[in-house]
């Protein structure tokens, strides 16, 4: 984000003002194409470290009014409660293709926020305003009054850190990875997050300290399946393609080649099949088999595929609506239901995405209407039961969705505002939506993913450029939905308003 950035604690005068001076020529240096540089002497610099740490507890000061291709030096203070001051400075440039936050939102941000945005979790009250919640990386989510926030983690880490013990770690922000971050996932262990990094090399992080290994093969392309394994990751890309990452050697080894398309693709939870699925052709491959091979089948058309999380079983969705059940081998057809929003209005689009429960019991269904933006989230049981509608609101528009490990909760994300929403299952009842408060203004949630001990919950924020890569925010569970419940209050009524469709019982 920044050409220079750097964090601070209780520094003097003189190092400050070094910092700063550090941070201008940084930003001169990233300005290559413009010929405005900035040019402050020392005694400016001095001036602006005396204002930072002799002014008020907490704030947020530029060197100028910024713009696009215009250098600027940044810097934000705040005090913890033991009276230390925080500084974090920053030098950089903007350029056309940022999604940086404008200055009136960052104005209405806490101040701590400035300096450690990646320990931040936004809860949306019901009435639309922002509550801001400290994340440690030991997992505790609360006010900063009740966490004894000391900036960058809670009390009792920050305590534990001054004794000389390792602090604890495995949650918060991972960036770094592809900015078409299309799937990741985490290891059978959950001490890894596994997916395509920002050089497209498939990369494995370490939650506890952020270490990573990478894959000496490089692949482009969007991925449309991961599964993981204890000594080897399977890789499908949306054209077909097949690798295998092995983590002893750190080779890739190809499975099966590309087909010539784009489409769907589906891959077992075990790495041991695959199933693309596009308008030319319908392939299966058996990836356990010592030289795999597409199976060619008849051509059917599906608007989303996925296995259940045991891998026997197939389900996808019809072009024309209906929600089926694949042979995973012959790709033969079981219609589970016809019309599974048969009591929806005709103005919403075909169903788009599914999610399988964790025991294969029910599916969640997204339809969406264009006119007005809406979207329509439905708990489809497969072996009988009433369905169930999510109350989405309409400024809610999810993009991924999935069920928690007990299947009592799912979990959508939408693509705009970054919010994920958490809904009880059995009622459809919403329980809260958070956020992460990233820098960039992320511009899709690609995939909600929960950790197989289900301890912990993933999304995926991406911000398509290159540059910027994408983040992955690690939550604990059920952590996060206590406090996105807390602004949901229990006697505070639905909001007034009329409602499209209605849930069948």
């Amino acid at each position: 984000m920044s050409a220079f950035d750097t964090r601070l604690i209780d520094p003097t005068e003189a190092q400050l003002a070094a910092v700063l001076g550090r941070a201008m020529r940084a930003a001169n240096r990233e300005n290559r194409n413009g010929q405005n540089q900035m040019t402050r002497d020392a005694e400016f610099w001095g001036r602006f470290a005396r204002d930072v740490l002799r002014g008020e507890p907490e704030g947020r000061r530029r060197s100028c009014k910024g713009g696009r291709a215009i250098p600027e030096v940044v810097a934000g203070w705040w005090t913890d409660p033991a009276g230390r001051k925080h500084v974090r400075v920053m030098g950089r440039t903007r350029h056309r293709w940022d999604r940086l936050r404008g200055e009136v939102e960052l104005r209405g941000l806490p101040p701590w926020w400035h300096l450690y945005p990646e320990a931040i979790l936004c809860a949306r009250e019901r009435s639309g305003a922002n509550r801001y919640l400290a994340a440690c990386r030991c997992g505790a989510v609360g006010t900063p009054e009740s966490l004894g926030w000391m900036g960058d983690t809670c009390g009792p880490c920050s305590d534990r850190r001054a004794d000389g013990a390792p602090s604890a770690g495995g949650f918060g922000q991972y960036s770094g990875w592809s900015s078409s971050l299309a799937r990741f996932a985490f290891s059978p262990d959950g001490r890894f997050l596994v997916g395509p990094a920002a050089n497209n090399a498939m990369r494995a992080v370490n939650r506890a300290d952020g270490t990573a290994v990478h894959a000496k093969r490089k692949s482009v392309g969007y991925v449309a399946g991961l599964a993981c394994g204890a000594t080897a990751t399977t890789v499908l890309y949306q054209d077909g393609t097949a690798y295998r990452w092995e983590y002893d050697t750190g080779e890739t080894r190809a499975l099966v080649a590309a087909h010539g398309s784009y489409g769907r693709g589906a891959l077992a939870p075990d790495g041991s099949r695959a199933v693309f699925l596009s308008y030319l052709a319908s392939l299966t491959a058996n990836l356990t088999a010592k030289r795999a091979e597409y199976a060619r089948h008849d051509p059917a058309m599906h608007t989303a595929v996925a296995f259940a999380p045991d891998g026997k079983r197939l389900f996808a969705i019809a072009h024309a609506g209906a929600l089926v059940e694949l042979n995973p081998d012959t790709l033969a057809a079981t219609v589970l239901r016809p019309n599974p929003f048969e009591d929806a209005p005709q103005t919403y689009t075909a169903p788009g995405d599914l999610a399988v429960a964790p025991d294969g019991s029910a599916v969640l269904l997204r339809r969406d209407q264009w006119q007005p933006r809406r979207s329509l989230v439905r708990h489809v049981p497969l072996t009988g039961g009433r369905t169930v509608d999510l109350r989405v609101p309409e400024w809610h528009r999810p993009t991924a969705m999935t069920y928690s490990r007990d299947g009592a909760h799912a979990v959508t994300a939408d693509s705009e505002g970054g919010w994920v929403g958490f809904w009880e299952v059995a009622s459809g009842k919403c329980l809260g939506y958070v956020r992460a408060v990233l820098e960039d203004l992320a511009w899709r949630c690609g995939q909600v993913e929960f950790v197989p001990d289900g301890s912990a919950v993933a999304v995926s924020y991406n911000t398509g450029h290159r540059e910027h890569g994408s983040t992955l925010a690690v939550w604990p569970w059920p952590d996060v939905l206590r406090a996105a419940a807390l602004s949901v209050p229990e006697d505070e009524p639905e909001p007034a308003g009329p409602r499209l469709y209605q849930p069948e019982g």
